[in-house]
């Protein structure tokens, strides 16, 4: 994979780059977020590895461009901070996923394999279906009865875990773990507060909510189709 990495460190980048390179993968630093943003819409990488912190440009603002720019390919943010508010503004921005520093490059390539594989699991076509709801996990897209759902990528990608799991539990860990990228189970309502979210997108035109509430557990897409 041809790599850019964004980070403004004098040698831990390099350290990095050295180490992904012996897994036989072409690298490319760049020191500052303006750079980054300009390199990576102007050339062709597979993957993006962007330090939340730098000078110019933030990586979660890189992110958030990007993604109003069109480009789906792989973006993973970096960072010494895995408080959950980082995580969540990350995620929310578009990122695939939010690794806390020091970072082994064998589990970053771990990592983006994990991101594609779930992007070409349904046949090639990252399409996958429950009921009258439609998603395109490469394209980021959903819809429900041909209703097109505008949803944030926290929203998105929740809709995805409940579809992968369709008829099945989907546990407040489960969440943490494939959505946040968080270990453990934070003493929060956050996973609450975006099943509601998600479930005031997907039923807005009076549709029934095709979530269950397992108390105490987690929740359930039902596939009635």
């Amino acid at each position: 994979m041809r790599l850019l990495i964004a980070d403004d460190d004098a040698r831990a980048p390099r350290q990095l780059a050295s180490d992904l390179g012996a897994l036989a993968h072409e690298v490319v630093i760049v020191g500052d977020g303006r750079t980054a943003l300009a390199r990576a819409t102007q050339e062709t990488f597979d993957a993006v590895l962007l330090e939340l912190v730098l000078p110019y440009v933030g990586g979660v603002e890189i992110t958030r461009t990007l993604r109003e720019r069109g480009l789906d390919l792989p973006i993973v943010l970096l960072s010494v901070h895995g408080d959950l508010p980082d995580r969540l503004a990350g995620l929310d921005a578009g990122a695939d996923d939010y690794l806390v520093k020091p970072i082994a490059a064998v589990e970053i390539e771990a990592r983006l394999r994990a991101i594609l594989r779930r992007a070409t699991r349904s046949g090639g076509h990252g399409v996958m279906r429950a009921g009258d709801i439609e998603v395109n996990e490469i394209k980021y897209r959903a819809q429900r009865g041909g209703r097109v759902l505008a949803l944030p990528k926290l929203e998105f990608q929740m809709l995805c875990e409940l579809i992968r799991n369709k008829n099945a539990i989907v546990t407040r860990a489960m969440f943490y773990r494939n959505v946040w990228r968080y270990d453990g189970e934070p003493a929060t309502n956050v996973v609450e507060s975006y099943i509601r979210r998600l479930r005031g997108h997907l039923n807005a035109a009076g549709e029934p909510d095709p979530i269950e509430t397992i108390r105490g557990v987690g929740y359930m897409l039902v596939d009635h189709g």
